[in-house]
């Protein structure tokens, strides 16, 4: 495999926690027999995971271990055949790096359409408005745009993907200028008021091949490293 994080010069990114030392995260659980994302404190840079009820057990993978630069789905598989103790590179069923992102979904909608109407209805592809919002229209050019920049307006009869424009006081808001494919934003006046921003989950997918079978006792250890080098080619 090819090595993704550059050159020796390259140390890999990331916050390192505790004042650079490096961090375990241990623990066990009962497996139920199928992929399970195992959710993590920190992005993880090696994962060990040891089979407890099958480990004298003949024909049956035994431990793990894998290492953030692999490939999505790869892992190294140590397993106890009939007669002998072998080693196995999984490819599709090992682990997998399955983070979710964190912060807010973005509440600048692009415009792909206004009619000249009243009120006048606003087409923008999955707003996220609910009745009664609060919002600017910004970037719109020409005539439209100087009739309908950096005003407020307040949202009603919301659909999925479309609102008529009222002012504050209520009232239907008439566009007598034409649209015509001249782009401009949504912009929620109020966005997530109260509302913390979301902080990312790191997860691995522990895939078929390092599970385990229902109800196996499966440990595990989850290393941060202190540093983590890709020092290159070093022939």
């Amino acid at each position: 495999m090819t090595a993704v994080f550059g050159n020796s010069s390259n140390l890999q990114a990331g916050t390192r926690e505790l004042s650079m030392v490096t961090n375990t995260y241990a623990g066990y659980f009962i497996s139920a027999g199928v992929a399970y994302n195992l959710v993590l404190p920190w992005q993880a840079d090696k994962l060990e995971i040891y089979n407890f009820t099958k480990w004298g057990t003949n024909d049956q993978n035994l431990s793990a271990v894998w290492f953030r630069d692999f490939p999505a789905g790869y892992a190294l598989i140590s397993r106890r055949g009939t007669t002998t103790l072998t080693s196995t590179l999984e490819t599709p069923n090992g682990v997998t790096v399955n983070n979710t992102a964190s912060g807010f979904t973005d509440e600048h909608v692009t415009i792909t359409g206004i009619t000249t109407a009243t009120p006048g209805v606003v087409t923008a592809a999955a707003l996220g408005l609910v009745a009664n919002d609060r919002l600017y229209i910004t970037k719109l050019t020409g005539n439209i745009g100087k009739e309908l920049n950096n005003r407020e307006y307040v949202a009603q009869n919301v659909t999925t993907n479309t609102f008529e424009l009222y002012d504050i006081q209520g009232n239907p808001i008439t566009v007598v200028s034409t649209y015509a494919a001249s782009g401009g934003q949504v912009n929620k006046e109020v966005q997530n008021a109260g509302i913390q921003n979301s902080q990312p989950v790191y997860r691995l997918t522990l895939g078929s091949a390092v599970i385990g079978n229902d109800n196996d006792v499966m440990y595990f250890v989850a290393t941060k490293f202190n540093s983590y080098y890709n020092l290159g080619d070093i022939a």
